[in-house]
Formats: structure tokens, C-alpha cells, sequence
């Protein structure tokens, strides 16, 4: 498959997948088809409100999204990024918890004392419910903090995800807040924990085959930003 997007990219070899960061407003057509792709995932599983489509839908609150597309050129799955953040209050984590006080007072307490470094939050995440290295769509995306805090010059993401993709999360250097307990969101479920990558700790938190990896796609990805993208500048860690 010839590439056709201008648009920061690595190849991923593990889902066989071409992989692209862009925006929204860049690229509204895959935007299109990335909203689509979680939407029909969403449903599926039954938690389409946790997706909130009516406030994202217009691009605006996302900062970036990375796009798995096949050799066909299908869109298989993909993740957004929201911020950095100038304010505490935009994160989404702080609503998730709105019902659990004790929770969300960690968060916040967590938020405030990253903020002035830099933090974006990683959402939306799915996988085609067809795609053929599934797994390694998963994986790849777990990768995306890495990416997003190199490409928005950012220290710190910030994740809410199921307890299921802990596994996957840990191995690229997430440091799960163990002192916030569990929460069932999008529904009982689930049990839906806080993690943290700090992209200052990555090579010493991230396991050391995947953080190599990272680090070769942070440096591919950055080295296509400038011409295609208008994102703030960063430095490689």
C-alpha cells in the first residue's frame, strides 16, 4: 500500500499497520471514519454514551488522533488525545469520578501538581471488532501516551481505562494511582483505574523491547512534524 496522507506516521510491524498522528481539522475525512470506527466499537460493547459524541464530534476538544489503518487502507482502530491542559477542570477524569469524592480528590491533587509540566489525556480508545491483529492494534495504542507527550511538549499523560488493559498499559510505562480505587465506569462492568505516564521515566519504567520502540517512533513521528502538522513544539526524551 502506497501511503497517501501527509501526515506524521510510523509503521507499526506487530498489527502490520501504518499508523499516522494528525488532526481534525487536517484530515476531517479520517476524522470521520475514526468517529465512526469508535462509535460502532462503543455500541458493541455497550457503553456508546462514555463516548460522549456530541461533544467531540466537532474536533475541537482533541488535540491529535493516531489512525491504524491496514494494508487496504482501513481505519482499524485508533485513540485522541485532549490538551495540554491550562486548567485542572478540563480533564474528563475529574467527571468519571464526579460520583466518588474521595477518588476524584486524588485526581485533582494529581492534576494540580502535573499541570505546569504539561498533561494530556488519552481517549476514545478502539479496536475494529474484525481486525485481524487485534492484540496488536491494543498494544500499539497503548504506546499512544508515549507519542501524544513528545508531539503536544507535554511531561505527563493521563489515562482512565478498564482494569482488563492494565497489562498492556504497565508495559509502556504507566504507573497506575493505587491509592484511587476502582471505579465501575462506564458501568458495572468495568473497573476503571487512573494511570500515569511521565515521558521524563519512560526508558526506566516502560519495558525495555517496547520502550526501544517507542523511542524509534517518537523520532519518526517528530521528524514529519514540522512540514505536516502544526502542533507545539517538542523534544524527543
Amino acid at each position: 500500500m502506497t501511503f497517501p496522507f501527509d501526515a506524521p506516521s510510523y509503521r507499526d510491524h506487530r498489527s502490520q499497520c501504518h499508523v499516522l498522528a494528525t488532526t481534525p481539522a487536517r484530515h476531517p475525512a479520517l476524522w470521520e471514519q475514526f468517529l465512526d470506527g469508535a462509535e460502532e466499537s462503543y455500541e458493541r460493547h455497550g457503553v456508546a454514551a462514555a463516548l460522549e459524541m456530541s461533544e467531540i464530534r466537532d474536533g475541537n476538544t482533541t488535540a491529535l488522533f493516531f489512525a491504524a489503518l491496514d494494508r487496504s487502507g482501513q481505519m482499524v482502530g485508533g485513540v485522541r488525545a485532549q490538551g495540554p491542559y491550562s486548567s485542572v477542570e478540563q480533564s474528563h477524569a475529574l467527571v468519571e469520578f464526579a460520583e466518588y469524592p474521595e477518588g476524584r480528590r486524588h485526581v485533582l491533587t494529581m492534576l494540580d501538581d502535573r499541570i505546569g509540566h504539561g498533561v494530556v489525556e488519552l481517549k476514545s480508545a478502539w479496536v475494529a471488532h474484525d481486525a485481524p491483529r487485534g492484540r496488536a492494534v491494543t498494544a500499539m495504542i497503548a504506546e499512544s501516551p508515549a507519542y501524544s507527550t513528545a508531539l503536544l511538549g507535554a511531561r505527563y499523560a493521563l489515562a482512565t481505562a478498564a482494569s482488563h488493559v492494565r497489562a498492556a498499559w504497565l508495559g509502556t510505562g504507566a504507573v497506575v494511582a493505587t491509592q484511587i480505587e476502582p471505579i465501575p465506569y462506564p458501568d458495572e462492568r468495568y473497573r476503571t483505574e487512573v494511570f500515569w505516564w511521565d515521558r521524563t521515566t519512560l526508558a526506566f519504567d516502560a519495558d525495555l523491547t517496547t520502550w526501544r520502540r517507542m523511542r524509534h517512533n517518537t523520532v519518526t513521528l517528530l521528524a514529519h512534524r514540522r512540514a505536516a502538522v502544526e502542533l507545539p513544539e517538542a523534544v524527543a526524551s
